[in-house]
Formats: C-alpha cells, structure tokens, sequence
C-alpha cells in the first residue's frame, strides 16, 4: 500500500488547523499542523511533506516570508498559500516567489482538494526526474542570439552533461508571462544582445525574476563597464563572464554562482567590498580582538584571502591547498561565524579586528 501524501497546515487559528486536518485525514494525507513559523520549520526539517499550506496571515509574521524561507530547506516543497483575505497584489507576490498555487479559505472543498492533489503529483514527477538524472541536471536558460555564443555554450553542455540547457531566448523582449519556469538554475544573459533592456535594470530584472524566481542571473559576453557592472550587481546578477573565456574557467564560473557565491575580477571585488565597508562603517563599533569565534591559523589565513577577493581555487594555489580544503575550512569559518556569505564572514572578522 503506498504511502499516504504528507501535509503541513500552517494557520494560527487552531479550529481552522482541527477542521483543516480532520477534513484532509479523511481523504487520506497525513496531516501534520504548526502554529507559528518556528513550529512550521521544524516540522520541515523533521518531516518529509509533500505540501505545505501557510495562511497568508500570521500572528506577528508574513505567510510569503515563510513561504519562502520553507522552500529554501527543501527545494522540492510545494506551497500552497491560503488566505481570507484574497487580493490580485498578494497573488502576483506569492507566484513572483514560487508558490505552486494561492487560494481563499472560501473556495470549495473540491477545488482545494484538486490543488493539492495537484501539487501532490508535480512533486513526485520532480522526483522521479531527479531519481533518473542521478544528482539531476542544472537547467539553464539563454537570453541572446548570437551564433558563435550559442554554438560554444552547446559543445560545452555536450561535455559538462551535468548543464542542461532548457531553453534559449532571441533577446529579453521574447520573454512572456506564461514561461514561467521553476526548474531554471542559471540565467545566462547576452549584453551585447540585451544592451538596450539592461539601460533599465529595474523592470529588466523585475520580470526575469517572476518568471524565473530559482534561477540566479550572470552576464555573458561582456562589454559592461565597472559602474555599469556594480549596478548590476546592486541588482542581484553574480557574475560576469567575458566574450574569451575558456571552458574550464566557465565550468568554475557556473560552479562557484550555483554554491551562491560571485564571479566577477579581483578590481571590482575589492570596490565592491570598500563601498560595503563605506556603508556601515558609522555604525561598526570598536572591540577589542578576543580569541570569540576560536578560529584555527589556516582559518583566518583563509579569512585574509576572502577578504582579498580571490576565489576558492586563487586560494588553494595561494596557501598549497586542495580546492575541497579551502571549501571545508569556508564552511568551517561560516559556521563559527554564524554568517551565510563570503562578505559577511569578512564584515565581521574585521569588526572583531581578526584581520
């Protein structure tokens, strides 16, 4: 006998989350409930729910907030958003973040059902894909035409089979509504091809963004200046891959943007850590070095060299290290630390005068 499809009901309103599981049990689910988003995370990560449906009103808390922060522990998660207080605004909001659908609390009984049992079934489908792929495959799409660039991202696909390439786009402008993609990884864009819609980043990355809210976004054949790079990186696009590069070093760019990190030349790195550190410097306050975070030599030795912009692979060969080394000890530091980011690590060892 299969296994009953497991559900979250997330509502802080506990005659909706009785009625909710009584009525979802009989058809069959097994139904786990949480009142808050604490309740809600650790029920993910204990759990392997299928479905999860958040009330878009929480106490004290934003339901597309946790929506997300929900879909960031299991990819797969499929969310549901319910909500007394329907509005064409939160709709667009929750689809711009992955939502696999949105709903009223008044809707009929059938129609939730037929939504959830929905969503039921594209997750098992994107399971079954990831079982046959092995690790699965990194979905990429294309936004330009040039011959050349199309003809050498196709042979290196051919020999990277790990990259997919999903789909390829003329220019921005053939973009519509209704591709939207939650299976895109990368966003590859042609600035030479895109020139005239990246003068307008703001909508530019707007709409790319509600089509493709999983997909991180780098710039190919690159002819940006450096402002116009860091806006775009205010923007959100983590690298920028220039007309020449090589293979290897695009396999190591696509690599190091997918681990969330960002590809772009040691000048701008360092430019774009002193704007960073300009911001908050009023606001850093003096303390004096202590031994707080109980770092090893190697790991502020690395630290240094985060703070120096070089990349995993710039730092292996720097200090004689293998790449794996350098990414256990960045991951070591991180959890010391308590941050999440490269620029963070470095924001805090310098406010703890570590470096």
């Amino acid at each position: 006998m299969p296994e009953k499809p497991r559900l979250l009901i997330v509502d802080d309103d506990p005659e909706v989350r009785k009625s909710l599981q009584i009525w979802l049990k009989n058809e069959r689910f097994l139904v786990f409930t949480a009142a808050s988003a604490a309740q809600a995370r650790a029920a993910i990560k204990d759990e392997e729910i299928a479905v999860c449906l958040v009330d878009l009103r929480l106490k004290n808390e934003d339901g597309l907030r946790l929506a997300s922060e929900l879909k960031s522990l299991d990819e797969h998660l499929k969310i549901i958003i319910i909500t007394g207080y329907p509005t064409y605004e939160t709709a667009i909001d929750a689809m711009k973040t992955g939502i696999f659908d949105y709903l009223s609390k008044s809707t009929d009984n059938d129609a939730i059902l037929r939504k959830i049992r929905a969503a039921v079934e594209a997750r098992d489908r994107e399971l079954c894909r990831k079982v046959e792929d092995g690790k699965g495959k990194v979905n990429i799409i294309l936004l330009g035409h040039h011959q050349l660039v199309r003809e050498g991202l196709e042979n290196f696909f051919k020999e990277n089979p790990e990259y997919r390439l999903l789909h390829a786009y003329h220019s921005y402008d053939y973009i519509k509504k209704n591709d939207f993609n939650l299976d895109a990884a990368l966003l590859l864009v042609c600035s030479s091809c895109n020139r005239d819609f990246l003068k307008d980043p703001e909508n530019f990355f707007s709409k790319l963004k509600a089509v493709f809210p999983n997909a991180r976004t780098a710039i190919i054949n690159c002819d940006c200046t450096d402002d116009e790079k860091m806006e775009l990186l205010r923007r959100g696009v983590k690298g920028f891959f220039p007309p020449n590069i090589s293979k290897p070093n695009l396999k190591k760019a696509l690599d190091c943007i997918l681990e969330g990190q960002i590809w772009i030349s040691r000048e701008l790195s360092h430019r774009l850590l002193n704007e960073l550190l300009e911001d908050t410097r009023p606001e850093m306050i003096y303390k004096k070095p202590v031994d707080t975070f109980n770092l090893t030599h190697r790991e502020i030795e690395i630290l240094k060299a985060l703070a120096s912009g070089l990349s995993n692979f710039a730092i292996s060969e720097k200090l004689f290290l293998s790449e794996k080394t350098v990414k256990t000890h960045t991951h070591n530091i991180f959890r010391k630390m308590e941050v999440k980011t490269r620029t963070q690590a470095v924001m805090k060892a310098m406010e703890f005068h570590i470096i």
